[in-house]
């Protein structure tokens, strides 16, 4: 048997990182839904503080949207449409607390400040919320679940 040559090596190694991180961008899909999400839940927290009466029948019409977008993403044909043509499985994260606890970090920061808010009774906090969740979805969203799966790479 032919040992390879450290080129061939190093070819062979460069080759399997940039396929793994081909799968990671990938697994983030599209960088329109991200945006979209992010703008409906501004549109949708601003309407709200704006508009309190128009809450019950502005509700469904977000979670119809919602629920066609998380089957969407969860059947192989939605995803493909969506642009997510890859899922990362939860069976390849790690179990533990510290993981867990990272994962949902960022959710547990917006329902801090959404009780902060509340709490406070702000004017038109709810804009400052959705401006706030709008834009972690947007743009910190995205970073954050790259961050991840690289970081699970390497543990």
């Amino acid at each position: 048997m032919n040992e390879p040559t450290p080129e061939e090596a190093a070819t062979a190694l460069r080759a399997v990182r940039e396929g793994k991180e081909q799968v990671i961008r990938s697994a983030l899909g599209s960088q329109w839904i991200w945006i979209g999400s992010g703008l409906i839940v501004f549109f949708y927290c601003t309407a709200v503080d704006l508009f309190p009466t128009a809450s019950p029948w502005l509700t469904w019409p977000v979670v119809a949207i919602v629920l066609v977008g998380v089957v969407g993403l969860h059947t192989r044909a939605g995803s493909t449409l969506l642009g997510r043509p890859v899922r990362v499985s939860d069976r390849s994260l790690p179990l533990t607390f510290a993981w867990r606890l990272l994962r949902v970090a960022p959710v547990l920061g917006l329902g801090i400040v959404a009780l902060a808010v509340s709490l406070l009774h702000l004017p038109h906090g709810g804009i400052y919320f959705g401006a706030l969740a709008g834009l972690y979805i947007m743009f910190l969203s995205p970073r954050f679940q790259l961050w991840l799966l690289r970081r699970q790479d390497r543990d």
